[in-house]
């Protein structure tokens, strides 16, 4: 352990949280910062965005992979109080590919229901070509999780996350479909697609299935499967909502295989810059490209597996 550790920063989950990811999908939510934390850590991080002289792209749409040029999220996703919670459901070994800013203004509409496990929503070329593929079984419950951490309020009033609880059992859209961007129409409620076009049954109402409303504090995450389905509520309230998803998955997992760029929410970026982060674990199978250090040189920190 390092100063200012504790033995609690390296607890994985219980045998009640295990059981209660298996039936939900999702679980949580955890401490990780304190709340008043939490926002110091968040404008730390938009400094070193705006000053970083190695950005991954320049899209100003496209907030992917920050965590790959901003030290503070550098550290943060191989975090052992996150870490360790996902070895119990995902194994020793564990990459992080992908991050994601979301960023929720006071009166931003909320975020549709979406399902996703091979993340090729958001193409709209007919052949839509998935991020991830999947080369094996596992003895482990997943192969891919997110972690969603607040760093601001993120109750009902912000626009918390939501969860159809069970959902990761089934398949309740197609996502290998290509989606149409639209910021002008108002049923575009997935960051600018519609989402429900993707329904496998188009009579299928989400809102008449048990919805969790997922309330944080600033400086908690939640654990929980893209395939389980997920939305967010509007942000009512005078403030801005801030949230940071890190992306996991298995070493055995090709991540962009056959994917150069990226082109969503009206822009393209080019992937050239891309690597994915081995914060746990071994990487025996040499699928992806690996960065043992950011793109401005700080090296990123891995949790030691000895540590449980």
């Amino acid at each position: 352990m390092t100063e200012g550790q504790t033995k609690t920063d390296f607890l994985g989950l219980t045998e009640e949280q295990i059981e209660f990811f298996k039936e939900n999908g999702f679980v949580g939510p955890f401490d990780l910062y304190s709340e008043d934390e939490a926002p110091l850590l968040w404008n730390q991080a938009m400094i070193e965005m705006v000053t970083s002289a190695n950005k991954p792209h320049n899209s100003t749409v496209i907030n992917y992979d920050r965590h790959l040029d901003c030290n503070t999220l550098s550290d943060h996703i191989s975090r052992p109080e996150i870490v360790h919670k996902l070895r119990s459901l995902i194994g020793d070994d564990i990459l992080c590919w992908k991050t994601n800013i979301f960023k929720k203004a006071p009166g931003e509409a909320g975020t549709g229901w979406h399902q996703v496990e091979t993340f090729v929503v958001g193409e709209t070329t007919t052949s839509a070509t998935p991020s991830l593929k999947y080369t094996e079984e596992t003895d482990h419950l997943t192969q891919e999780l997110t972690v969603w951490t607040a760093f601001s309020p993120a109750g009902r009033e912000n626009g918390c996350l939501r969860y159809i609880p069970g959902s990761h059992k089934k398949w309740y859209y197609d996502e290998s479909k290509p989606l149409t961007y639209s910021v002008e129409s108002r049923s575009h409620d997935f960051f600018g697609y519609d989402y429900s076009e993707l329904k496998l049954d188009k009579d299928w109402d989400p809102s008449d299935e048990q919805v969790v409303e997922m309330e944080m504090k600033p400086g908690q995450f939640v654990i929980f499967l893209a395939k389980c389905i997920h939305g967010s509520l509007p942000n009512v309230s005078d403030t801005t909502r801030l949230g940071f998803a890190s992306r996991y998955v298995s070493p055995s997992v090709k991540v962009y295989e056959d994917v150069d760029s990226l082109s969503e929410f009206g822009d393209t970026i080019s992937l050239d810059y891309h690597g994915s982060v081995l914060v746990s674990g071994e990487d025996k199978y040499g699928h992806n490209r690996i960065h043992d250090k950011n793109l401005n040189g700080h090296p990123f920190k891995k949790a030691d597996t000895d540590e449980h």
